[in-house]
C-alpha cells in the first residue's frame, strides 16, 4: 500500500466518512462535496486534497495511521508521490494544540 500513494488517499477517505463529524470537518474544510468525491476514478486533485487534510491535522493522521497500521509518514508519501502529478504543493504540518 505504501507505493500505491492513491490507495493511502482512498483508505483516508473511507476513514473520514466513518465518522461523520471529522468528514463535515474535511469537506468543509476542502470546499468538495459528497458529489465530487462519488467521481470514479477519484480526481488527483481530489486524492491530493485527502491527504492535505490528514497532513494539517495531526490528531486525524495519527487515528487514521493507527486504525490502519501504518507509520504517519506514509500520507505524507503518498502526498509526494501524488505531488509529482499534481500542480498544488504539499501544505506546511500544523502543530497540534500540545505541541
Amino acid at each position: 500500500m505504501l507505493n500505491n500513494p492513491q490507495t493511502v488517499a482512498v483508505r483516508a477517505l473511507g476513514f473520514l466518512a466513518g465518522n461523520r463529524p471529522e468528514f463535515d470537518r474535511f469537506l468543509s474544510g476542502t470546499g468538495l462535496s459528497r458529489d465530487d468525491l462519488d467521481h470514479r476514478p477519484i480526481p488527483g486533485e481530489h486524492l491530493a486534497a485527502i491527504l492535505d487534510f490528514l497532513i494539517t491535522n495531526e490528531p486525524t493522521l495519527l487515528r487514521f495511521s493507527r486504525a490502519i497500521e501504518l507509520p504517519p509518514e506514509a500520507a505524507y508519501e503518498a502526498r509526494r508521490k501524488l505531488a509529482r502529478d499534481a500542480t498544488m504543493p504539499i501544505p506546511a504540518r500544523r502543530r497540534s494544540a500540545g505541541s
